[in-house]
């Protein structure tokens, strides 16, 4: 433990709010509106060596020793109980086993007893606990220096909170090229600001905090990250930040459109992404069908998805795509869902045709079976047919998860879809809403046996009310004009 925990910790008997604000304040005036009172660098910060003795010693003080409370905790896993011991002390004493710890703290930033276990055994096995009163161990580099933060099972918050207080004390103080793993810090940052405060209050700080770097520091990739890092903020911080996407994203657009750390395809993949899904919750037809045409062009999306889903986990619906399945939830994977969207787009924009085509290329539009009977040399009744067997199946594993239930599962599914207490509603729901967009596309570029078949399909396991009765004033409509 640095001296500067150990004199808060003391200070404030663990506690945090005003005590800990006014005890930090005893070691420096400097403060800020973003979050207050800032903790001198120099006194968070260590060399090297320091660093690493302080992070060794804490390890093998907690973790060195499989006394009872640890013996308790590993029985019942695959490690050899009778050599645990032995095999811990060896790894301690072991001239390497400091090296080690220190180097995976670099890479990993953090480092817990699931970690050393998995050092020194070779196995990776979850706890449901922290063990042995320490929680876990932090390191990021700054500079020449190191920030090295120990979280205890006691008086958790106050780490925690004290954690937040360093971080936001080395951006405040620190040149932005000088922190490693700027981005992983920030993300740090605002996970420990969302265990105090409201989502809301977290993404404010955040906003706030990186308003100040980017006005501190020159341009740089780290402050490129940040700006988007922020952005996912807003887009990930509920219906009051989702208003102000529009403005960030021209703003990244408008600052890294030219230059050395210009934006990357990749980047640009992303920024549309948000701007198709914000724009569909704003109901801009138009711009929904810009930014989902963009998307799906040359498969752009689906090109970039494995580095966007690796960087961006938190953004992106990740779910496995299910181009087989016609009853699902549309919004659960990324490009499931620009299809959907862009599809209510395109209906209500009247662009049948377009629905068509996209049914016709892409087998993800909407399912294998109606891709197929797009896509016949010849008309196949039994194609036809394929898309009832289709949704059976759907159904079968969305119930019991097995297809061997069929009859069971329709007969729980239908007694369940239209409660929205149960857990297909939403399915349902999704499914209706863009089988019924189908439909009404069908009707008018008169495909008339898919539409006939789809029809009595939709009307047997998953007629929602609301969406039926718009469809039929719809198709009443147009047969009247």
């Amino acid at each position: 433990m640095l001296k500067i925990d150990f004199d808060l910790l003391n200070q404030t008997k663990g506690k945090v709010g005003h005590l800990l604000e006014d005890a930090i304040c005893k070691f420096s005036e400097d403060t800020s509106e973003i979050f207050g009172a800032i903790l001198p660098a120099n006194s968070i910060l260590v060399d090297k060596e320091k660093a690493s003795k302080l992070i060794f010693s804490t390890a093998q003080n907690y973790w060195g020793d499989v006394n009872l409370f640890l013996h308790a905790t590993i029985q019942g896993t695959s490690i050899d109980l009778e050599n645990a011991n032995d095999r811990l002390k060896a790894f301690f004493s072991s001239p390497q086993g400091k090296k080690i710890i220190f180097e995976y703290l670099l890479i990993h930033n953090s480092f817990t007893f699931e970690n050393l276990i998995t050092l020194v055994f070779g196995k990776e096995i979850k706890f449901s606990n922290a063990v042995g009163g320490l929680h876990q161990i932090y390191l990021y580099q700054i500079g020449k220096k190191y920030l090295v933060h120990v979280t205890f099972n006691e008086h958790s918050n106050f780490w925690n909170y004290l954690f937040s207080k360093k971080i936001y004390s080395i951006f405040m103080q620190t040149p932005l090229q000088a922190i490693q793993n700027a981005t992983q810090l920030m993300k740090q940052f605002k996970g420990l600001l969302e265990k105090q405060y409201t989502l809301n209050q977290s993404v404010i700080i955040t906003n706030q905090l990186i308003k100040y770097i980017d006005n501190e520091n020159i341009r740089s990739f780290q402050l490129k990250e940040l700006h988007l890092f922020n952005l996912i903020s807003h887009f990930n911080g509920g219906k009051r930040h989702f208003r102000k996407l529009n403005t960030l994203v021209e703003d990244i657009i408008t600052s890294w459109e030219k230059g050395k750390w210009a934006l990357s395809e990749k980047e640009y993949t992303l920024l549309t992404y948000i701007l198709a899904i914000t724009t569909s919750t704003q109901n801009d037809t138009e711009k929904i069908i810009e930014y989902g045409k963009q998307l799906i062009e040359n498969d752009r999306l689906i090109n970039h998805a494995i580095e966007l889903l690796l960087e961006y986990s938190d953004v992106l619906p990740n779910l496995k795509p299910e181009p087989t399945t016609l009853v699902k939830r549309y919004d659960k994977n990324y490009l499931e869902q620009i299809f959907f969207i862009l599809i209510d787009a395109l209906v209500e924009s009247k662009n049948f045709s377009e629905v068509i085509y996209l049914l016709k290329q892409h087998e993800i539009a909407s399912c294998s079976s109606i891709y197929e009977y797009f896509n016949a040399q010849q008309f196949d009744k039994d194609l036809l047919h394929r898309i009832e067997a289709t949704v059976q199946r759907d159904i079968a594993y969305i119930v019991h998860n097995s297809p061997q239930y069929v009859l069971q599962s329709i007969e729980v599914w239908l007694g369940h879809y239209n409660d929205e207490k149960s857990p297909y509603y939403e399915i349902a729901n999704m499914t209706s809403k863009h089988v019924c967009n189908i439909l009404k596309s069908l009707f008018v570029t008169e495909q008339y046996e898919l539409f006939e078949k789809l029809i009595e399909i939709y009307k047997k396991y998953f007629k929602v009310e609301q969406h039926f009765d718009d469809l039929r004033d719809f198709v009443a409509g147009y047969v009247k004009n």
